[in-house]
This record gives C-alpha cells, structure tokens and sequence, in this order.
C-alpha cells in the first residue's frame, strides 16, 4: 500500500541518522546547535531590528530551509521514523526575539547566551529560533557596536556544515519567502496509515543488511588486527566531566592567531590545524585535573567529529562519523605530543575512511524504529558514574562557520561562535571556528557544576597555546630546518 505521490512531495521522512537525535532527546542530552553570528553595526544603525522589523526580516527568508516551516511529527507507537510536516499557521513571533542590551561587556551576553544554550527545545514547534542581540559594546576581541544573531536549531535538521551553508543563505541579503504547501486532509491518519504499510519492507530491508553488516565489522577486525590502525577504542579512567550534567552551563572564547597556529603546525611534518588545537586542549585539560588534585590515570582522549560529505553519499542532514584521537596526554614535551597526535589522527581518519568501517558505519540507514528508540532508551539509562572508565573524555570540533561575505541589512559580519549544550558524559566541549584577519576562535562551553571557573581554563588554554608556540620558535631558532618527526 502506497499513498498517493502528491502525499509523497509534500512529507518527507527523517533519515534513521538524523531521527536518531530525536530519540536520544532528554534534559541531559539536548540535541541543539548554536551559531552566534556577530554584526558590526557601528555605522549601520538601522541594522539594530526592533521586534517588528526583526519578524518581518526573518519572514522574507523562510524559504532558505525546511525546518522553519516545517515541525518533526512522530509515529505512534514508534512504527516508523518521525516525518517532516508542513506547518502554515504557526506563530513566528515564537521564535523571533529581539533583546537590547544596556551593560558593556562579554558577560551581559553570556548570561542568556547560556540560558539558551542548556534550555530544551520544543519539537512540538518548527525547530529553531532566532534571537537578535542589540546594542552589546566593550568585548575583549571586538571593537565597535554590535549585533549578534543567534540561531538556534536542532540537530535532527542539520549539522555544522548544513548551518555553515544555511547561515551563508540567510546573512546573504537574498530574500525567499516561504512557500505555502497545502496540508491534505486527515493527514494524520494517512501518516500513520503510510507507517503501518512501510512496516514490512523496513524489516525485511533490515534482516537482509545484518549479514553484510557483521561481514564487514569482521573485515575491519581484521584490517585493524593487520595493523591497518591503531585500536583506538580502548578503556581509559573517566574524569569528572564524563558524570552528569547540572543543567547549566558556561561558555566563554579565545582567539588565536593564524599565523602562529601556522608556525606550530609547520613544525611537525603532516599536522594539521586540527592537531595543533587538540595539543592545545590536551595539554590545558591534563593540567587543569592536576591542579584540582584529579591528575588523569592514562591518556586523555578527544571525540573529534569529521564530516563524510566528501567520501560517501549519505542523503541525510547529518553525514558525521566521530574519531577517537589519543592527545597523548602524558607525553610533556609539547612538538613530541603534537607529532604523536597527528599520528593518531592520521590513524583515525584511515580507519573511518576504510569501505569495511564505512559499511559498518552505515548500518544504521537500515535500523527500523524501534531499534534506535531501544538504544536510546538504553542510553538514557546510563548512570554515567566517574569511577567506571571511558572511550573519550571531551569533545574537539572545527565547525567551518565563517562570517566573511556575510551582512545584517548591510551590517557587516565581524566574528562568529559556534556552541552545543555540555551533555550527560560530556560536560566539556571545544569548537574551533574562522576569526577575522585570520585566526582561529575557540569556543569552550563547560558544565558549571565541574568546571565552575571556566576563566582560569582559558588562561590554561592560552598557556598551552603559549608552550607549543614557544617550543616551535626555539626550534626554529636552532634550526631552521630542523622537524620534529612524525
């Protein structure tokens, strides 16, 4: 039984990826991105919206993508995958909102930066929001009268290169005006009815998936017994941010810049940027423990996430797979550390690159329902107890958003943070976005129970930064050619 294919054009069904955010939804596991978009209104004054103006923005770009005017409808009884629907007649003064800021400073904004950060959002509704920020004056790395944009959105919908390319659209000064898309009778029920008939070919797909599926886990055993990689998924002592989250949240920034990031980077032949800033955070996290009496018991590890777009075709929104990358913690001298980091990322990236671990991968774009929703329920379960040991230790993401080219009614874009709300066994994250004049951003978001002065780790963080840097000029000086080798 198949609906009509008028039906077909107008929903659209959750990739099993992306509805897998839905699922794992829960007060200690908020599926959100923030992207915080920086204006320079100093000689655009008209760019600081008032709520009406700020609607009436927001309304002539509806069209830029689905999830402003469509909300995630869930099956009952979770017999299949959650839909996206047309939504005509919500309120979008629900999720426009403009606040004028009277203190200078960077904590007048990170007050309700973070409210929204750790608040939940209602899936009942389109997901996002979009918050303007008027009038905020006197930041460390910011000179001028600004405005920031803050988009909020779930993850179900999008991931950080999808809002990179959406915030490109949006900030572009193109205009698209949604589309009205007539909502057919009793769709409700045809959903569900459209559910119920799809039930068969679901399992049947599954069931014929799980003999490739446990061939190609046994071709990637294999791979990696032969030496292919390194295992890096093996049990390590928890820290006090893989326990519980409190519910709120902190973030603060540094910038960096590009030229020494570059400097560092060119001394250990093959490093990345990406390197050099989990060399960064390895050395900053391992002292911060050390200091707080709670020295790491091995290695600290970073769940590094990297896109796939450019080596598989996935249809969803989300086409990430995570790396588990040793910051090789307990080595002190910081080119050697760097060098032995890019080693284990080079090893990351060959085995998630490996068809067998791709296959693997990609196993659950055959998961019915009522599988990922067990999972998740099974997930939700976890205590998330310190004493029992862990993977990974603590999230390291470059987030490619940019705000070059970008404008506010003619304002023209100055920075841009990206963020996501500290969760259940990952109460410390890191995100590194594009800086004006070439630096790099870090954004350091902090569950506020266990990091309660997130300040002191971003002068840990600037000082880890300080260590690579003077090590890569010292060898410069010494010699010029001299590499640390990889």
């Amino acid at each position: 039984m198949r609906l009509p294919s008028k039906f077909a054009v107008q929903l659209a069904r959750l990739s099993p990826r992306d509805a897998d955010f839905i699922y794992n939804e829960a007060d200690g596991h908020l599926g959100h991105l923030i992207g915080v978009y920086f204006f320079d209104t100093s000689q655009r004054p008209e760019s600081e919206f008032s709520r009406e103006q700020a609607v009436e923005w927001v309304t002539a770009r509806l069209g830029h993508h689905r999830m402003f005017t469509h909300k995630v409808r869930r099956i009952p009884l979770g017999l299949d995958h959650p839909y996206w629907m047309p939504v005509n007649d919500f309120d979008i003064r629900d999720h426009v909102h403009v606040t004028d800021l009277t203190e200078p400073g960077w904590a007048s904004l990170e007050k309700p930066l973070s409210a929204l950060m750790t608040s939940r959002m209602d899936l009942t509704r389109p997901p996002w929001e979009l918050h303007f920020f008027n009038g905020i004056e006197g930041l460390d790395d910011l000179d001028g009268r600004l405005t920031a944009v803050v988009l909020k959105s779930h993850h179900s919908a999008a991931d950080g290169i999808a809002i990179r390319m959406l915030g490109e659209s949006i900030f572009s000064g193109e205009e698209r005006a949604a589309r009205h898309v007539p909502v057919p009778r009793l769709l409700k029920v045809r959903v569900l009815l459209e559910s119920l008939a799809s039930i068969p070919s679901q399992m049947f797909r599954f069931a014929r998936s799980v003999p490739g599926n446990r061939a190609a886990q046994r071709s990637a055993n294999a791979a990696q017994s032969a030496g292919e990689w390194v295992e890096s998924l093996n049990e390590r002592p928890a820290t006090r941010f893989n326990g519980k989250v409190s519910g709120s949240g902190t973030l603060q920034q540094l910038t960096l810049p590009g030229a020494v990031i570059g400097g560092v980077k060119h001394a250990v032949p093959g490093a990345t940027v990406n390197d050099v800033l989990l060399a960064i955070v390895g050395g900053a996290l391992s002292r911060y423990l050390t200091e707080n009496g709670e020295p790491p018991g091995g290695s600290l590890v970073a769940m590094v996430p990297r896109s796939m777009r450019k080596v598989e075709e996935w249809q969803s929104a989300n086409q990430l797979v995570t790396l588990s990358v040793d910051m090789h913690t307990s080595v002190a001298a910081p080119l050697e550390r760097l060098a032995l980091i890019a080693q284990s990322s080079r090893s990351e990236k060959v085995r998630t690159s490996h068809p067998a671990t791709r296959r693997v991968d990609a196993a659950i774009e055959t998961a019915p329902a009522f599988l990922l929703r067990f999972i998740a329920f099974a997930r939700s379960r976890n205590s998330h107890d310190v004493t029992r040991p862990r993977y990974q230790h603590t999230m390291v993401s470059n987030i490619p958003l940019s705000v070059e080219g970008l404008t506010l009614n003619g304002a023209p874009g100055a920075a841009v943070l990206a963020t996501q709300p500290p969760v259940d066994g990952d109460g410390l994250r890191h995100f590194m976005v594009a800086a004006a004049g070439g630096g790099l951003t870090l954004n350091v978001i902090a569950d506020t129970a266990t990091m309660p002065d997130l300040h002191h780790y971003i002068e840990l963080l600037r000082a880890s930064f300080d260590d690579l840097a003077a090590a890569a000029a010292m060898q410069t000086a010494d010699s010029p050619d001299q590499e640390v080798a990889s």
